[in-house]
């Protein structure tokens, strides 16, 4: 009879600890599908910062990915870029040197970073060389019936003490954005007044808006 009761005391243990699960997996799919940039993990280390982000695109794999890999609207996307320069693409793999400035209460920073491609499905990130103590990350893309499912990672780490509290807003306030704008970029917003909100977030001049799908 204990035994009994002991399978069956494990038994409810585990249901209850797998329907929040539950829930909380379809909690994330109504905040994605209502347009929402959510963060399902950051982390502050010291003068560092990482952070994981997903965002639904209404559009392709191809669109999204045609837009994080162009130097050329990586000016609207990426706050406080000032250089954007190919250095080497091969197809699978590509090296990017990028200078940015996002603030005067921190240092400019000059880096050169490897971007591992699998089209259409996943970007690797590792810097290379550069005034930065750590650079990396992924983008890994999944396409659905809703459209791609986009999740970024990024970890971060400059090599000279930055303020904590631009470390925390590039992390809560400004991947968001970024994500969001891309998602304009690639005309995959869903709606003309979410395009307006997403194109609205861009860090950078928007040149032109793409019609929403």
């Amino acid at each position: 009879m204990k035994a009994t009761i002991w399978v069956v005391g494990l038994a409810a243990t585990v249901f209850a600890q797998a329907a929040p699960d539950v829930a909380q997996e379809a909690s994330l799919q109504e905040r994605l599908e209502a347009g929402e940039v959510v963060s399902t993990e950051t982390n502050r280390d010291g003068a560092g910062a990482s952070g994981r982000m997903q965002v639904l695109v209404r559009a392709p794999a191809r669109a999204v990915w045609e837009v994080i890999v162009s130097c050329e609207l990586a000016f609207t996307f990426v706050d406080g870029l000032q250089t954007c320069e190919v250095l080497e693409d091969t197809g699978g793999r590509a090296l990017v040197r990028q200078v940015v400035n996002q603030s005067w209460l921190i240092p400019t920073y000059d880096y050169v970073f490897e971007s591992l491609r699998r089209h259409y499905e996943r970007i690797d990130v590792r810097l290379l060389e550069g005034n930065l103590k750590a650079l990396d990350g992924s983008w890994i893309f999944r396409e659905t019936a809703d459209g791609t499912l986009v999740d970024y990672q990024i970890h971060i780490e400059p090599s000279l003490p930055a303020p904590r509290f631009l470390v925390r807003r590039n992390i809560n306030k400004g991947m968001p954005d970024m994500l969001a704008c891309i998602r304009g970029l690639a005309g995959g917003s869903g709606s003309a007044a979410l395009e307006r909100q997403d194109l609205g977030r861009c860090p950078g001049p928007v040149s032109s808006a793409p019609t929403a799908q």
